[in-house]
């Protein structure tokens, strides 16, 4: 769990020293079907190892970088959204607190308007 954008790298950090080299992502399954070659699937960056399966070869400190800024941009982005829930809350409030006030003005108003008809 992350308690904040600058806890992001500390949490991380375990799982750099811990891992390092090469890790293989498999290839989608979009790409495994009739219309893609060989031929384009290694011109696209995929490598075929022993077993037939199609892999992306990728360097784990490159990978961790990666997944690092992802989670970064995905925290900018909640802390953002938070903050326009929360505008959006309060001015909610507000227009209820302004109806709520109306609505007693207006049947104070017809009050007295019904008094002085009488």
């Amino acid at each position: 769990m992350f308690y904040g954008r600058e806890s992001i790298s500390k949490d991380l950090a375990p799982l750099r020293n811990k891992i390092s080299g090469v890790i293989y992502i498999p290839a989608p399954e979009w790409t495994l079907g009739n219309q893609w070659t060989d031929e384009l699937r290694k011109e696209r960056g995929y490598i075929q190892l022993a077993d037939e399966t199609w892999v992306t070869e990728v360097i784990v400190e490159e990978y961790l970088g990666k997944l690092e800024q992802d989670i970064l941009a995905l925290y900018d982005e909640n802390k953002k959204r938070y903050r326009e829930i929360e505008l959006l809350r309060q001015q909610k409030y507000e227009m209820e607190f302004g109806l709520r006030t109306a609505q007693k003005s207006l049947n104070k108003a017809l009050a007295m308007k019904g008094n002085s008809d009488e």
